[in-house]
């Protein structure tokens, strides 16, 4: 595909330029500071509707040939980790890039990752029993879980909110656990409090 990819999905003030979406990918790979999968490239990108996945696609795969970027396996998931080059790229044209585009991506990039961290250290389990549906929601220190709260609920939409706020803020939830469950009531408001804050 050329310069100017299908455009469909973005919107006002996006990117619809493979060469802006190219220097985009290395800011943000560069402003994360950790590789990225595909998939939370395309959703950081495409979220706000900076730019459609046929373009993100375009300009990945043209910054793999250049060297801009580089192609790396983790925990057996393809990521890309911007190169010396890329960064440079970066550093030296970024100012060409909509400064709302950019602070856009960013934070996509980080609300994206920092639900990965909170879904990889926390677990949520439904499972059919009997006349509902139980929930197990467990907040884990590597192997070990420092909480798992069962609870029963009437039907699958129940249940799944129950997880839905569980994931949100799991933090808060093993705050207050722990602050109940030790009887100081000052320290649940407060738990309670910084997560409202936040």
């Amino acid at each position: 595909m050329s310069g100017n990819s299908f455009n469909g999905g973005v919107a006002p003030g996006g990117l619809r330029n493979v060469d802006e979406v190219k220097l985009l990918i290395c800011y943000l790979l560069k402003s994360t500071a950790c590789p990225l999968s595909l998939d939370t490239l395309s959703e950081s990108l495409q979220q706000d509707g900076l730019a459609n996945y046929f373009t993100i696609a375009d300009a990945l795969h043209a910054l793999l040939v250049t060297g801009h970027v580089d192609l790396l396996e983790q925990n057996g998931e393809k990521t890309y980790k911007v190169t010396g080059l890329g960064a440079g790229t970066a550093n030296l044209f970024e100012r060409r890039l909509p400064y709302s585009v950019r602070e856009k991506a960013v934070k996509a990039a980080m609300r994206l990752l920092a639900q990965q961290k909170r879904e990889a250290e926390n677990h949520v389990q439904i499972t059919a029993d009997g006349v509902g549906f139980r929930v197990i929601c467990s907040v884990l220190d590597g192997k070990d879980s420092l909480l798992s709260i069962s609870l029963l609920v009437s039907d699958r939409p129940q249940a799944e909110a129950v997880k839905k706020q569980f994931m949100s803020d799991p933090t808060t939830i093993y705050r207050a656990t722990v602050a109940l469950m030790t009887g100081d009531p000052s320290a649940v408001g407060n738990a309670l409090k910084s997560n409202h804050d936040a």
